[in-house]
């Protein structure tokens, strides 16, 4: 190789550490940009991880090809420590004691894909629903918040989950957000609180149309103690069948990934100003609580967001505490689409948190966390 190209080799390796590395510094302005104005910035987020894979690999490079020149990706990397943190659990060796300690409360959030109502295959939907529910009576918590749940709401109906969760698992008590009527209001689907503690009161805040949703409160007693349990789902970007395959075909570099991608954006812009709109109202009807609180849901975006850190604020999550690694809960697209969360105030305590993998049952897995109220320590 002759000494020009290997000056060409370096300095385009250089040019493009550097702009790795500005995208990466982007990146780092999604939680504070409000993704329903600067929606370029917010997408950068869900890259965030990968942007920081790809910086650190120029970093390496560069040390071997210019001592010098590493210090722009270096300084990238510096700047988003923070949101290292915030996206990655680093309880690497942290582990997840099955048996319950009953000053604990042990909580789990689940997004089930409306129990597969939509699949085409009934005998396959049976199958996933019946590991759906084997997964919750082995995980036994105290207080389940499940979303897209869909049910029969007619007592003794076949598909009427509600009746099998609460008798078959003992769940005396339940809040349904009853979100979507189908078949004359014979079902719905929304989310629920299932609680093995006494509810006491219940709240729901609609969200403006076009989305039919809601965030739901439960007050519940457990021990001496009363405490505020919320959940929700907030919009998604609806990505269907083709929407996965256009993101095929840009991976592959077809001719018809130009054309894929508008449609992927106008989605996500979509997905983006309702969310941000969901994300105010469910602030502020958490703002109201002054009790022990526990947030739990499907936000259907990354940590390194907005709609995280907006809602987070002060709050803790459970998966930075306790966990280990992305913590994937989404199971397409990335293995770092951390989308469901647990989230708690200082009257808590986290023990221990994990998640449990769906097995094909949703295209969610589930989180399942011990908690335990700091006036029992």
């Amino acid at each position: 190789m002759t000494i020009p190209l290997k000056k060409i080799i370096s300095k385009l390796i250089f040019i493009a550490a550097v702009c790795c590395s500005i995208i990466l510094f982007t990146s780092n302005l999604a939680p504070f940009a409000n993704p329903s104005k600067y929606w370029p910035v917010a997408l950068l987020g869900i890259l965030f991880p990968i942007l920081l894979c790809c910086t650190f690999l120029f970093f390496l490079i560069l040390i071997f090809i210019k001592r010098k020149k590493a210090l722009f990706p270096l300084v990238a990397i510096i700047i988003s420590i923070p949101n290292i943190f915030t996206s990655i659990g680093f309880n690497v060796f942290s582990t997840f004691k099955e048996a319950k300690i009953k000053e604990q409360v042990r909580v789990l959030t689940w997004n089930v894909g409306l129990m597969n109502y939509t699949a085409t295959d009934s005998n396959e939907a049976i199958k996933n629903n019946a590991i759906i529910l084997n997964k919750l009576k082995v995980a036994n918590a105290d207080i389940v918040c499940l979303q897209e749940f869909f049910t029969a709401v007619i007592p003794g109906n076949y598909y009427n989950f509600i009746d099998s969760i609460c008798k078959a698992m003992q769940y005396p008590y339940h809040y349904f957000s009853r979100d979507i009527p189908k078949f004359d209001g014979q079902f719905y689907s929304g989310s629920i609180i299932f609680s093995k503690y006494k509810i006491i009161d219940t709240q729901k805040i609609i969200y403006p149309k076009p989305f039919n949703g809601s965030i739901i409160k439960a007050t519940v007693i457990i021990e001496n103690d009363t405490a505020d349990v919320f959940t929700t789902r907030l919009q998604s970007v609806h990505f269907g069948s083709n929407e996965y395959k256009d993101l095929g075909n840009i991976k592959k570099g077809n001719d018809n990934g130009f054309e894929g991608s508008k449609n992927i954006i106008q989605k996500l812009r979509m997905g983006y100003n309702q969310r941000t709109t969901q994300v105010n109202l469910a602030k502020d009807f958490l703002n109201k609580s002054k009790r022990p609180l526990i947030f739990m849901g499907d936000f259907n975006d990354v940590p390194i967001s907005y709609t995280y850190h907006f809602l987070k604020n002060d709050l803790n999550d459970c998966w930075q505490k306790k966990g280990s690694g992305f913590g994937r809960t989404f199971v397409y697209l990335s293995p770092t689409l951390r989308i469901d969360q647990i989230f708690f105030n200082n009257y808590f305590n986290v023990i221990q948190v994990k998640r449990i993998f769906a097995d094909g049952g949703s295209d969610h897995n589930a989180v399942v966390s011990d908690l335990k109220l700091r006036s029992n320590n």
